[in-house]
């Protein structure tokens, strides 16, 4: 290569990284008029649909307590609270992991709920094949809001062809979110 071929190879050279080194300043000063000058820069383009997030069908359903919401009657929270407590099965689920799922229950009741399910396993809902609720939902109890507790109780039929039922009876109690269940107890009849 000659001497002038390599000038001109040199001046090739720094004339293409020149253009970078111009193109890189005029690109930040845009930005940075554009911030500074208080001109309104175009919104991020928004999707066209609203993004779908799949939903297990038990929470579509009501499994796991549906949608309560704070102005929900007792009847509303003993109902969708005892369909899902009569759906345990220790062999799916741990007690504590089920407890938690638990629509609307108090706080202050997981600790007593967790420990009294196995026991309620064992004497009434290992028994329940096809459990169906019969849809009576007894009223609260006389003296519901005076006092900010009351008591409802859910009747299920045992089995298909059943006439045997399990009564679920709840305490109830009046919070911030609405009614919730205070205490459990399971009897047949």
């Amino acid at each position: 290569m000659t001497h002038r071929g390599r000038r001109l190879a040199l001046a090739f050279i720094a004339l293409v990284v020149l253009g970078l080194v111009l193109n890189n300043i005029a690109g930040r000063t845009r930005s940075g008029q554009g911030q500074a000058g208080g001109e309104a820069t175009a919104p991020a383009a928004r999707p066209l649909a609203p993004l779908y997030v799949p939903r297990p069908a038990s929470l579509i359903s009501g499994g796991y307590g549906g949608s309560l919401s704070s102005g929900a009657t007792p009847q509303e929270v003993a109902r969708a609270f005892a369909g899902s407590y009569v759906k345990y099965a220790p062999d799916r689920t741990s007690p504590g992991s089920f407890v938690d799922r638990l629509p609307r229950l108090a706080p202050g009741a997981r600790t007593r709920v967790r420990g009294q399910l196995a026991r309620d396993w064992r004497d009434h809902l290992s028994k329940l094949s096809g459990a169906t609720a019969t849809g009576a939902v007894s009223d609260p109890k006389k003296g519901a809001g005076q006092d900010g507790s009351t008591e409802v109780t859910v009747d299920f039929v045992k089995g298909k062809g059943s006439s045997n039922l399990l009564h679920v009876t709840l305490g109830l109690e009046q919070g911030d979110a609405g009614w919730v269940v205070t205490s459990v107890s399971l009897e047949e009849g």
